[in-house]
């Protein structure tokens, strides 16, 4: 299978009920196992829309990345459905062009990018996996469909059955690595996740159904697609956005909610873990300790909302 077929099986469909793309993410076997990895988490920033604020935070989401030897993108890092920029194909290749500046410039560096609500759009994930593959390794050992796929293949295509994922499905950190289409990582004891999935009831077709709301785009040149933009950006600029979030996402709540989903998927993904790094809530946290775990939230880059990159050391 040539390059270009392999990304076109990267990634599955966000509305559909196969099982969550997930896996660990593991050294290359160069000799540097035994040493800290530093992981930057950076979510939420909600680029392309009228209510980010990154301009703001573009200092501390660069020293975060300038700090890490892997970078986590985790999820709503655009905003397609509310763009400011363009109409869908502009939007989309704005937001690829900005991650690819951040590649080119430090290509040493490792990069996964984490399916959110926002962008989980099909045609944005066909353009993040056809951005990857040309720096991901072809791998010898087939995937359990008798293909062959990249080392970084990030997900289960939806003809496989949940029991394809009860084995640690590990991804090499080798230096400029790229991984797509994923909806949690593990790192160590850390496990890393945007955190829509505790949304349409915490199964794999209700948050298909979840995210489906957000897969429309912008058609004409002048304006967003939906009058309630205009709406939502004035109860941003009301502050009602931060009661509403308030109200939704309680914080001991949402954590408890995450626990579920993780005890739901395959025991190695939540085996040891002791962090847990999440998005999506838009509410800061730095540490937060429930049930024997430490939560972890960098808030979200818009406007009234705290937000700070997490930058953890983790040992594998």
């Amino acid at each position: 299978m040539n390059r270009k077929g392999v990304a076109m099986t990267l990634g599955r469909l966000s509305h559909d009920s196969s099982p969550p793309n997930i896996a660990t993410l593991v050294p290359d076997g160069s000799g540097v196992e035994d040493r800290q990895w530093t992981t930057a988490f950076i979510s939420d920033l909600h680029l392309l829309s009228a209510r980010s604020n990154y301009s703001q935070h573009m200092r501390s989401v660069r020293r975060a990345v300038e700090s890490a030897d892997v970078c986590v993108w985790g999820g709503d890092l655009f905003d397609f459905c509310w763009s400011c920029e363009g109409d869908g194909p502009t939007s989309r290749r704005i937001a690829v062009d900005w991650l690819e500046a951040w590649r080119e410039e430090f290509p040493e560096k490792r990069f996964v990018y984490l399916t959110g609500n926002h962008d989980a759009q099909p045609r944005f994930q066909q353009s993040l996996a056809d951005w990857a593959a040309p720096h991901q390794r072809l791998s010898a050992k087939p995937n359990p469909t008798g293909e062959s796929s990249p080392t970084g293949e990030p997900g289960l295509t939806g003809d496989q059955s949940t029991a394809a994922i009860t084995t640690p499905r590990e991804l090499a950190l080798y230096e400029g690595a790229v991984y797509v289409g994923l909806d949690a990582v593990r790192v160590g004891d850390c496990l890393m996740v945007h955190g829509d999935v505790i949304e349409g009831g915490g199964s794999h077709a209700g948050l298909g159904r979840y995210r489906s709301r957000w897969h429309h785009e912008r058609t004409g040149i002048h304006e967003p697609p939906a009058i309630r933009n205009h709406l939502y950006n004035a109860a941003v600029t009301a502050r009602l956005h931060l009661a509403t979030a308030g109200v939704a996402h309680r914080r001991k709540r949402v954590c408890m909610r995450l626990l579920h989903w993780i005890r739901s998927q395959p025991d190695w993904l939540g085996s040891g873990v002791q962090r847990i790094v999440f998005g999506h809530t838009h509410r800061r946290m730095g540490g937060f300790r429930i049930a024997g775990y430490e939560f972890y939230n960098a808030g979200a880059a818009v406007k009234h909302v705290p937000f700070e990159p997490i930058v953890l050391d983790l040992s594998f």
